[in-house]
This record gives C-alpha cells, sequence and structure tokens, in this order.
C-alpha cells in the first residue's frame, strides 16, 4: 500500500483531479473518482449510490457558472486496506441568470472519505458528511 507521505500525495493528487473534474464540469472524470459501488451518506442521513450523486452533480454543473473548493484533512486512518480521512471542505459556487443575475453561495463541509485502491488507483468507496452548512454570499448585478 506504500508508506503514509506517499499515500497522503496520492489522495491529494485525487483531489485535485476531483477539483479539476468538477470545474471544467467533466461529468466522466469525475465519475472516476468514485467507486462504482459508492455508498454517499449525505448530511441528512440518506444514502445515495454513484448514480444518484452523478445524476445531482450533472444538474449542479448545468446551474452553476463558477466553482471553487478548497480541503484540509483533519485526520487520516489506515486499516484493513482502506485509507479513511476525515476532511474539511469549503466550496464557493456562482449561478447566473440571463448573463447579469448573480447569486453566490458557501458550502462548509465536513465528512469522512474511505478509499479503497481499484486498478492501482485510489477511489473513494463510502462518504459519510458529517455536516453541511450552506451560507448565502448575496447577489450581484452586471455583467
Amino acid at each position: 500500500m506504500g508508506d503514509i507521505s506517499e499515500i497522503k500525495t496520492a489522495l491529494d493528487e485525487r483531489h485535485a483531479a476531483a477539483r479539476a473534474a468538477f470545474a471544467h464540469r467533466d461529468i466522466a472524470a469525475y465519475a472516476d473518482i468514485f467507486c462504482a459501488a459508492l455508498e454517499y451518506r449525505q448530511a441528512d442521513g440518506i444514502v445515495i449510490d454513484r448514480s444518484r450523486l452523478m445524476r445531482n452533480v450533472t444538474t449542479q454543473f448545468k446551474r452553476l457558472t463558477n466553482t471553487d473548493t478548497s480541503f484540509e484533512r483533519e485526520a487520516i486512518d489506515f486499516s484493513d486496506g482502506e485509507v479513511t480521512e476525515t476532511v474539511a471542505q469549503t466550496a464557493s459556487a456562482e449561478a447566473s441568470a440571463f448573463g447579469f443575475i448573480h447569486r453566490t453561495w458557501r458550502v462548509l463541509r465536513r465528512g469522512r472519505y474511505t478509499w479503497l485502491m481499484v486498478d492501482e488507483v485510489w477511489k473513494i468507496a463510502r462518504v459519510h458528511v458529517l455536516s453541511e452548512e450552506v451560507l448565502s454570499g448575496g447577489w450581484r448585478f452586471g455583467r
């Protein structure tokens, strides 16, 4: 599996790939971050699969005009061939209407992500969103 620094580096690369896929609205590349049998527990406790998550993300891609995200790894644990990390994420998003009405949001999310090695690539097998807060950034008008 490698040593801790190698695994952290590999996971950082996967996080970067996810951010790039989201920013470029590349649903195939974004889906590739997750295992086919993904279990994603949302903040409300509802568990969805990868197919449902990708439908949700596709809808976001259609609505959002600008996104940015960052994360901070709070903890990492290795057990039975799995790597579980607790991550605090901050994301900002903007949607536009008619090219001059813009609304922004900021999302603060904390979650536990369990990664598995699949065909020599780390993929997310399980997500448990521990908390999620969506804050309005307000409206602005203009091009």
